[in-house]
């Protein structure tokens, strides 16, 4: 998969694209939560790629990408510069987000410091808060010694529906996870954990998909529809019996969801 050499970063990235070669096509850029890479995408990509040219990344210290040192600062703005560098690289002026869990708030950032790049943000699990709970569920020691792996293995009831998703998927996760480098997991849950987007929702002028679990205890009911009053523009859908990681364990739903809501906009 091809590399964009950004200023002071290499970001991996993937063009899935089955449109109509005399047709313009819109662009949807699909940037995974925490900890992830963008083959955790890899059910989207067919769904979206016959009608959208589908851009999938990989944050920085995250898969295929560069690797930032120890003490280098991690932070949701490089997050954003990477996304808008990508698109500056590839000669893309405005593209469809979508995002599952962390990788909403990128989205809402870049909304929020670049508006005319985002013509919409579909959003899977995304809080605006961490909840405290989800916290308490991170240990930096235990990463640091065990690696990434360890936690997701432990937090994976609190992460998806394990009766919706094959034992196979739940051990390819967990080794995916491991693959991150274990300074940049506990760089990037520290950013997390410190962000709250609530106060700048009303600021987001693009239309907003909010899509999660009605049991999701990471995006809880109570926050989704918190964030759906305060965004001037959003739709929200809840999908009944789910808790987190839709993106995983209802791909074809999510999808269909978002193709909706985008001919909706259109």
């Amino acid at each position: 998969m091809p590399i964009a050499q950004l200023p002071g970063i290499d970001i991996h990235f993937d063009i899935t694209d089955y449109t109509d070669p005399w047709r313009a096509s819109e662009t949807v850029l699909l940037h995974h939560g925490f900890g992830r890479n963008l083959h955790f995408w890899r059910e989207w990509g067919p769904l979206l790629a016959r009608h959208y040219r589908v851009l999938r990344m990989d944050a920085r210290g995250c898969g295929g990408s560069g690797v930032p040192p120890r003490g280098v600062p991690y932070t949701l703005d490089l997050l954003v510069q990477d996304a808008v560098g990508l698109l500056d690289h590839l000669g893309i002026e405005k593209v469809h987000w979508g995002a599952e869990a962390s990788g909403g708030h990128v989205g809402l950032a870049v909304a929020l410091a670049h508006p005319q790049r985002i013509a919409s943000i579909t959003l899977c699990n995304t809080p605006f808060q961490l909840p405290k709970s989800a916290n308490d569920n991170f240990s930096e020691s235990e990463v640091e010694q065990f690696g990434l792996g360890h936690w997701a293995r432990k937090t994976l009831p609190n992460r998806i529906d394990r009766d919706k998703v094959s034992n196979e998927w739940m051990e390819w996760s967990i080794a995916e996870h491991d693959k991150t480098p274990r300074h940049i997991a506990i760089a990037q849950h520290a950013m997390i954990a410190a962000g709250n987007l609530l106060p700048r929702l009303p600021d987001v002028r693009a239309p907003v998909l909010v899509m999660a679990g009605n049991k999701s205890s990471i995006a809880p009911k109570e926050q989704m529809i918190q964030m759906r009053n305060a965004l001037p523009n959003a739709k929200l859908v809840l999908f009944d019996g789910y808790s987190q990681g839709i993106a995983f364990s209802a791909p074809e739903r999510c999808v269909g969801e978002m193709k909706t809501f985008l001919e909706d906009i259109t």
